[in-house]
């Protein structure tokens, strides 16, 4: 399941890479902003997966292909989703369907295509504990942010938290996941200084968001940090 992260791992680099620049080129041209997206998914999808390209890939299971040829048509797949699959504004919860909708497009889409050679001969589906860090760092800090901002827009028809707020709160976030990952039981210690210091700058409005936002991304941290934890120190 090597290639199933690493092209998982692109396309979410692709996403939050010049995020905010490229939500301002995509409010004057959504296509433009979905090539930029696209070319930055193929860059580091053909770095990361280079040891791979040469590989039978199982094209939603039915074609094999070469690696190479794969990324190329799940770029155009990718491609797709940014310009079609955007429900924001045009209904009930839309914010978080085009959050739903999109994430479990792409893992379904990375899942049917990735070669299940590392599963059958490590079998393990979290082959590489790097690779798995690197996914529970982009969740802590990018897709609960999508998320979060999602939440808030569905229920308050904007962007709750301020620009600096959104960092606080990914350096807050960042913070808890690299504390449930230090070896022994410190990691327990940390984790309980660290609340009380984010519950202390939530009370004296140092960190002036919503209970939801709070909440949501104090425990959303914590489970994160608590599975990667389990792949790092005890192999599955």
């Amino acid at each position: 399941m090597i290639v199933f992260w690493r092209l998982l791992v692109s396309m979410w680099m692709a996403d939050f890479l010049l995020f905010h620049h490229i939500l301002h080129i995509q409010a004057q041209n959504r296509l433009k902003s979905t090539l930029i997206r696209t070319g930055f998914f193929y860059v580091f999808a053909y770095f990361l997966c280079k040891s791979y390209l040469n590989w039978t890939w199982p094209f939603f299971g039915q074609w094999d292909m070469p690696g190479w040829v794969c990324i190329l048509l799940v770029g155009i797949c990718y491609a797709l989703t940014h310009q079609f699959f955007d429900f924001g504004g045009k209904m009930r919860h839309g914010h978080l369907l085009t959050f739903f909708v999109k994430n479990t497009f792409m893992w379904l889409l990375c899942f049917l295509i990735a070669p299940l050679r590392i599963l059958y001969e490590t079998g393990h589906f979290f082959a590489q504990p790097a690779m798995i860090f690197l996914v529970g760092l982009i969740l802590v800090t990018r897709i609960l942010e999508w998320f979060i901002n999602a939440l808030e827009q569905d229920k308050y028809g904007s962007f709750i938290a301020t620009f600096d707020e959104q960092w606080l709160l990914m350096m807050m976030r960042t913070i808890f996941y690299f504390v449930m990952l230090l070896p022994g039981v410190r990691w327990l210690i940390l984790f309980v200084t660290w609340l009380g210091v984010c519950l202390y700058a939530r009370k004296s409005r140092l960190l002036d968001v919503t209970n939801t936002v709070f909440y949501v991304s104090i425990i959303s941290s914590f489970v994160i940090g608590l599975l990667v934890r389990l792949r790092l120190y005890w192999l599955w």
